[in-house]
Parts: structure tokens; sequence; C-alpha cells
């Protein structure tokens, strides 16, 4: 149930309970049930609810990859999954798909209802040292304009930028604005773009949106440890 693809599974396990206003949380296992399928089934359930849907993977604390669908059922991708590139795109994906970004999901009302919310909230990030001294390649133009394009962001925010460690901090509905406009680029994913995402998104059951509710709940099959709803469904032996 935690490592499984669909069919392979013998247990499907689904949890459902309240996020920030608006939104309700998904958890399943396996934990890439609903992207399974065509079309996939997160985007049959965004059809049959006519809402929007998304689901955002983080893979060994790097490699990201979005799933967005809208109350139509079209489905948009961005990122990549792990060492398989190719999973879900069925070939290379296209270079400017690399970095996840929202295209379909419009998070303005509800990162403003997590500044007001939570204003206290912060997640971390920092920049990498510049290569201004190393050959100019293609590659490092593209880095280069990519790290500019941070520094004015944090610039507009206000932001701090340490002189020593180059570490920011700025709270986490700005990165969420931020990935329907720039995508992820040179934001850390699992000290930023996750946590970011959470807190947003889950509003105040932010703590039950990682891996650990899978863990915890849905395998050992334990108490909800939040108001909501669980399905299980077992594999026919016919």
């Amino acid at each position: 149930m935690q490592y499984g693809l669909g069919d392979e599974v013998q247990r499907w396990g689904l949890a459902g309970f309240h996020g920030a206003p608006g939104w309700t949380v998904l958890r399943t296992a396996p934990f890439e049930l609903l992207m399974k399928g065509t079309p996939p089934l997160l985007a049959r359930l965004s059809s049959r609810l006519g809402v929007p849907a998304f689901q955002y993977n983080i893979y060994d604390s790097t490699p990201e990859f979005l799933m967005e669908v809208d109350a139509g059922g079209r489905v948009e991708l961005s990122g990549f999954v792990g060492q398989d590139v190719t999973r879900y795109w069925n070939s290379e994906p296209p270079m400017e798909r690399l970095e996840t970004r929202f295209r379909i999901i419009e998070p303005s009302a509800v990162a403003a209802w997590a500044e007001s919310a939570m204003p206290e909230a912060r997640v971390t990030g920092w920049l990498y040292l510049s290569r201004a001294n190393s050959p100019l390649t293609d590659f490092d133009k593209h880095w280069e304009s990519q790290r500019a394009d941070l520094v004015r962001w944090l610039g507009q925010l206000g932001t701090r930028i340490d002189p020593e460690s180059q570490e920011w901090r700025v709270h986490p509905a700005h990165i969420v604005r931020r990935l329907a406009q720039s995508g992820s680029a040179f934001l850390p994913a699992e000290e930023c773009v996750e946590p970011a995402i959470k807190t947003v998104f889950g509003g105040p059951n932010a703590k039950h949106c990682d891996n650990l509710f899978l863990v915890e709940t849905l395998v050992p099959h334990a108490p909800m440890p939040v108001d909501g709803f669980v399905l299980y469904a077992e594999a026919s032996s016919k």
C-alpha cells in the first residue's frame, strides 16, 4: 500500500478531511493512486464534482511532480518523477515543464487567507553562489538569469538575505503565488515548496498532509487522527 502502483496493490485506502477554506485534502495509499488510469482518477473525480484539483509529489527530497486537473477533466503536468523522468509523460518531458508550476490552480484566494490566518508562518530558502566568474555557457546564462529573477522577487517582497549563509525566509503564501507565475526555479523543494503547499492548502490540518499520514494511518488501518472519512477497497480474488 505504501510503495505499489495502482492495480498491483491488493488493497487501496483513501481518506479525506478539511483543508484551508474551500479545499479538501485527500490522502491515498498507494500515494499515487489518484494519478493512475487514463484519464487519471483525479481527473475523473474532478469532472464528477465540478471542481479543480491537484496532486503535488516530492521524491527523495528533490525531484517534484505536479498533476493538475480542471473541472472539465483537462490535465496539466509539470516536473518529473525521481529517476523515472518519463513516467506520466510517456516520453521525455518538455524542457519548459521540468519546473513545477500551477497552470490550472489559481491560488490567490487561499494564499490571502493563509497570510491573514497564519501571519507568523515562514518557510526557508537560500541563494546559490553566483557563477558570474565561470565560463558563460548557455546553461550558465540560464542559471544566472533564474538566480537574478529570484533576487529581484525577494527584493520586491522586502525580504532580507543573510550575507553569510545566503538564507532567506518568507511567508508560505508568497511561495504558492510564485508557483503560479514562474515555477519553482531555485526554490528548495523540501524546505520551501513542500511546506508552503501543505501550510497554505492544508490550513488547520496541514500537519496531516505529509507521508506520515499514509504510514501511520492508512497502511496500518489506524483510527483517523482528524475529523473526516476513510475508505478501503479490496481487490477481488475472482
